[in-house]
């Protein structure tokens, strides 16, 4: 990093003072992108506006708008800086400032009106992501503000003018359901007209790709918990059922898939150590962090889908399974699809900006709790080494029950086992 960047995010920090929000707003912006910051370079793969993540880009014009969000917004900003910079002062006000606008939000819910709907949704995201920066990220307390949004979004849906805002309500949900595989009520069939809606309203944020994904892929995570519960005494006719909506779903994938390959060719780089000309070594490198999180998107919903497809199979006769070729032909392309995002982990997430990290969380920690399934220990302690890795370079940390480890007896890797080994 050049001494002028330094010193420039340095100064920025000297003019930085609790209770001064715009300029906290500002200066979270530049280390979230990465325009500059503590230890880091000025270059960045991850173009502003194609970041999943996107909503923060929303947050000047959202300034002033309601003194509940204002203090959200506060808070994680306070939160983020304090805990890049190791600044106590401004992590202690970060800290009492979400207290403050939870209490606030309190207060507010039971005599919510109309207008006041719209701001306590985004302070909903706001706080969300202040739980990461707190190091509770994938807790109960960052899902109890998730799951609050939905209802939210539920409940108000009829009586709000529809805009970007709706579109981060709703992702932030689906992405939270299909990495835990619990229903979603925004994914049920009744809901579909108000999500196509939301998914066309005018947007900011660029990456196209990436929320046409999230709009074909919205029925997954209903799909994924009918899977779980399904039990030797499930009639046949029921697992039928969950099999056509994957199929179904498979369709509405495909024609995302083929405008992915056209759009983005070579999604990534051959380097030098290719060992012939169709393979890549391990790691991937990309064109492009957008190549990375689109190609990876896609990964994960082909192995979610054709891991149901191999639960379902394992419940049904032989005779009552369609194009049956045997028990072991899904597994080598799930596993093949497991191995592609955790050849991808490295190139998005190491000496990148947060922003950039940010879009490889949710296909990683799908990528976990299916080795977590398998029973693959040596697999599950890669990805809990590389959410390590992430949390050290980032300096942000998760809550314990992210990783399940009082269930599963792991312990979290000082360094990732062999990577050839995926």
């Amino acid at each position: 990093m050049s001494l002028s960047s330094v010193d420039a995010s340095r100064a920025m920090l000297a003019l930085v003072e609790p209770g001064n929000i715009h300029r906290l707003v500002d200066l979270f912006l530049d280390i979230y992108l990465r325009r500059y910051g503590p230890s880091k370079t000025p270059r960045d793969p991850l173009t502003a506006g194609n970041e999943c993540g996107g909503w923060r880009g929303l947050l000047p014009s959202w300034l002033g708008q309601s003194v509940i969000l204002d203090t959200a917004i506060e808070g994680m900003t306070a939160s983020f800086i304090g805990t890049q910079y190791q600044d106590v002062r401004l992590s202690n006000h970060g800290g009492k400032m979400y207290l403050n606008a939870l209490q606030m939000a309190q207060k507010a819910l039971p005599k919510l009106d109309a207008s006041e709907r719209k701001y306590l949704l985004a302070t909903t995201l706001v706080m969300s992501s202040t739980e990461l920066f707190l190091s509770n990220g994938a807790g109960s307390s960052q899902l109890t503000h998730i799951e609050g949004s939905t209802r939210l979004l539920n409940l108000s849906h009829d009586n709000l003018d529809l805009e970007e805002l709706h579109v981060y309500i709703l992702n932030q949900g689906l992405l939270e359901a299909i990495s835990s595989r619990r229903s979603y009520p925004c994914s049920s069939p009744s809901f579909r007209h108000m999500a196509q809606q939301i998914y066309s309203v005018p947007r900011t944020n660029r990456n196209d790709l990436y929320f046409q994904w999230c709009e074909s892929i919205l029925p997954l995570p209903n799909i994924l918990s009918a899977t779980d519960n399904i039990t030797s005494s499930t009639p046949v006719s029921a697992i039928l059922v969950i099999l056509d909506d994957l199929s179904a779903l498979e369709q509405s994938i495909a024609p995302w898939y083929e405008l992915l390959q056209s759009s983005i060719t070579g999604p990534w780089t051959i380097p030098g150590a290719q060992t012939s000309a169709d393979s890549v070594s391990f790691p991937l490198q990309f064109i492009s962090i957008e190549a990375s999180t689109n190609y990876c998107l896609y990964w994960i919903s082909q192995l979610l889908i054709l891991e149901a497809r191999q639960i379902l199979y394992a419940q049904l006769p032989i005779t009552e399974i369609p194009d049956y070729t045997g028990p072991d032909t899904l597994q080598p392309r799930i596993s093949e699809y497991a191995s592609l995002v955790c050849r991808s982990v490295q190139y998005c997430t190491h000496n990148t900006s947060f922003a950039a990290t940010e879009n490889m969380l949710m296909p990683l920690d799908v990528v976990s709790s299916y080795y977590m399934r398998q029973g693959d220990r040596e697999r599950l302690n890669w990805c809990i080494g590389a959410f390590a890795r992430i949390s050290h370079e980032h300096r942000i940390a998760y809550a314990a029950e992210k990783f399940n480890l009082a269930n599963t007896g792991m312990r979290v890797a000082e360094d990732a086992c062999d990577p050839d080994g995926l």
